[in-house]
């Protein structure tokens, strides 16, 4: 049989009939393959890698259930069932994190120009656990990256939250607080907002906050102002921030208002880490801003107690220490809202139960100065520097009329540069230094009374009392301990003061002391009875917390009164005599001395046994005083016309009683090296009673009867005053 002769076909018509011999089912079999691939294709294959990848970075394990991509303008990559797992050494605790689904869109023309972009990121039921526990170790603390260079933040638009939880337990600051956070949609106007609830503890307290601001998307859009409502409760402080910040990754062009209420302003501590001492209730609003790296609470008004209060504080985070620049003033004061700053419970009443345990211990104390212990901790937490003025002072009882102060904080040392008041045209003007050591203070504290008009002092002391004169003098004290009253109940200095030309002051003060019972009875029912004053002298030296009497004299036109003893804020007790005699004679006048014993804050005032049948003489030999030392400062603190210098040689050279003080009888020196006055005791009293041929002739020879009237006098006065 012939065959087909192939010698006339083409060689390319050959190969294109191969070719289309094999194509079909090639062809079949890619369809067949990118079928399959698209009906068995998972995403899930690529969950190891993503595993791997995230887990070395944040440095804990970390799993997905499920991974889907959808590819677009805008690739949205979901993770379903997505745990991160805690660090080593928190294995104890729940996940780190969880989330029933989170995707993250990544904008594909963006990412085929090198730049990363999210338009969107979305949370489905989130739960995060930030845990810190007391040796400063976190969950939170991730590995650096390895790279030495810094990689650019994508920019990240819409952040949506649904349903979140946050639980923060922090054991230094003894914190549990959990958070309901999740995000609104915006509509129209308005714009898309983060919300979060948090309730718990800090600092150990309760503590309940709200809180509102713009999307994530509106941190970086500076066309935008971004809305800011804060509101947090911490036990009995409430902090409310209310605004707009325009740039909020700087804090630049803010437009926002914080207001602060509470009983005491020393318990906004946690809140803004600035120590303030304590103060009674406050309410105070103003503008809050960051300007050239510090936070400003500008223009702030508002009441602490019954003071207003207004200023500027500006706080500087970036030192080492934080530094607090404070300017306030106070058109009215009340001095009792201050005490804080001296370490008494402010105000009239405590404000809180801390308040309330501080008054107490004070109480059981005994102590007549501030004794709540000074927090060092917390006063080397912050710098401050202080600058405060009040216009005027509120208070009928207290003879100041306005307060300026200039102080500094620095590393806990306390430089009061000065703490004046205004008395009249006076000034009562004071200065220290406070400088931790070992546990407390050592200090260094001066009070200088310059031209203190006694007419003042004696307003506040009741609409029955008058007088007029100038005061002056000095206190300087240094000690060491962790209140006022320990300091100056370990201190040593003194007191010396002197008031001059002193007019007419109600003669109810030296007839007290000296129980002439007709004066002091129109004195007190406020009818005139006037005398006139020449002068008060007081030499003081203070040791290890007492002080002693060097001089003490008080003299007016009808009385002369000196003094004796120990005030002692060692323990907080008097041991004190005064002797009033009458330069003239007087109905019911009956000299003698007065004695002052017991607790400084309830002292017993009572005359003693020689007031009945004494001679005035016989009792002024047991006062010894050499106060011509103090002649210098008289005359710097009262001018150099004192009468007092007149005063002191005249009660030298020409007694009213016709006997010098016993100059021929050196003083004793007891264990500090200062004089106590010979003849104060009992025993010498009656010796010099006895010499003098007896009181009862000097008076007159008193009955008993009469005898009985003057206690009786004496007893009711007690009570009425």
């Amino acid at each position: 049989m012939p065959q087909p002769d192939h010698s006339d076909t083409p060689p390319g018509t050959a190969r294109r009939g191969l070719l289309a011999q094999i194509r079909f089912p090639f062809l079949g079999v890619l369809a067949v393959g990118v079928l399959a691939l698209v009906i068995f294709w998972s995403w899930d294959w690529f969950i190891p890698m993503v595993e791997r990848r995230a887990g070395a970075a944040l440095g804990r394990r970390v799993s997905v259930a499920h991974l889907h991509v959808h590819v677009g303008r805008v690739i949205r990559i979901t993770a379903d069932g997505v745990r991160i797992d805690e660090p080593e050494g928190f294995d104890t605790l729940p996940p780190f994190a969880t989330a029933d689904h989170l995707m993250v869109g990544i904008s594909l023309w963006h990412l085929l120009g090198g730049r990363v972009d999210l338009p969107v990121i979305a949370l489905d039921r989130p739960v995060v656990e930030l845990n810190e526990k007391r040796d400063g170790s976190a969950n939170y603390h991730f590995p650096s990256s390895g790279g030495g260079g810094s990689t650019a933040m994508p920019r990240i638009g819409e952040l949506n939250i649904e349903a979140g939880q946050l639980h923060l337990v922090h054991a230094g600051l003894r914190s549990d607080m959990r958070a309901q956070v999740h995000t609104t949609p915006g509509k129209g106007d308005v714009q898309p907002r983060i919300v979060a609830d948090l309730r718990g503890t800090y600092t150990g307290q309760a503590i309940i906050g709200h809180f509102s601001g713009g999307a994530l998307v509106s941190l970086a859009d500076r066309t935008r102002p971004y809305p800011v409502d804060v509101d947090v409760r911490h036990g009995p402080t409430r902090l409310t921030l209310i605004g707009t910040v325009d740039d909020p990754l700087s804090f630049a062009g803010t437009r926002l208002k914080l207001t602060l209420a509470g009983p005491d302003m020393s318990l906004l501590y946690p809140l803004t880490g600035v120590v303030i001492p304590q103060t009674p209730a406050y309410h105070v609003a103003g503008s809050l801003d960051y300007h050239d790296r510090r936070v400003r609470f500008r223009n702030f008004e508002g009441v602490v107690g019954s003071s207003d209060l207004g200023g500027t504080l500006d706080v500087d985070p970036h030192q080492s220490v934080t530094f607090v620049d404070t300017n306030l003033h106070s058109r009215h004061v009340d001095l009792a809202d201050l005490g804080g700053f001296f370490g008494a419970t402010p105000g009239e009443h405590p404000s809180t139960t801390q308040q309330a345990a501080q008054e107490k211990a004070h109480e059981a104390s005994g102590a007549v100065l501030p004794s709540t212990p000074i927090n060092m901790p917390r006063l080397k937490a912050t710098n401050v520097h202080l600058v405060y003025h009040g216009d005027h002072i509120e208070n009928r009882h207290t003879p100041l009329d306005n307060i300026d102060v200039l102080a500094d904080i620095r590393d806990g040392t306390i430089d009061v540069h000065h703490l004046n008041f205004a008395v009249g045209k006076g000034t009562l003007a004071s200065s220290g230094t406070f400088v931790p050591q070992g546990n407390g203070m050592d200090a260094r504290i001066r009070i200088d009374m310059e031209q203190i008009d006694l007419a003042r002092l004696m307003q506040a002391m009741g609409h029955n009392l008058h007088g007029q004169g100038i005061i002056g003098g000095h206190i300087v004290v240094h000690g060491h301990g962790q209140s006022l009253a320990q300091i100056v109940g370990d201190g040593d200095g003194g007191i010396t003061m002197a008031l001059d030309d002193g007019g007419d002051i109600s003669a109810i003060l030296p007839d007290l002391v000296g129980l002439e019972l007709g004066k002091a009875l129109l004195s007190a029912l406020g009818l005139p009875a006037r005398t006139d004053l020449k002068c008060l002298i007081a030499d003081m030296p203070l040791q290890d917390g007492v002080f002693h009497t060097r001089t003490m004299l008080l003299e007016t036109g009808d009385t002369r009164t000196v003094g004796s003893g120990d005030i002692r804020f060692s323990n907080n007790t008097i041991d004190y005599k005064l002797l009033t005699h009458s330069r003239h004679f007087a109905i019911a006048s009956f000299p003698g001395p007065l004695y002052i014993t017991g607790a400084l804050r309830s002292p017993n005032i009572r005359p003693g046994a020689e007031i009945i049948g004494r001679a005035v003489a016989s009792v002024l030999t047991g006062f010894v005083f050499s106060p011509i030392g103090l002649l210098p400062t008289i005359e710097g603190g009262v001018g150099k016309n004192s009468s007092c210098a007149s005063a002191i040689r005249e009660v030298n050279e020409n007694p009213a009683a016709g006997i010098a003080p016993h100059a021929n009888h050196p003083a004793r020196r007891g264990r500090h090296g200062h004089g106590t006055p010979v003849g104060t005791s009992g025993q010498h009293d009656v010796n010099a009673g006895s010499h003098a041929g007896g009181t009862e002739n000097a008076t007159g020879g008193l009955s008993a009867a009469e005898r009985a009237r003057i206690r009786a006098a004496w007893a009711h006065r007690q009570a009425a005053h």
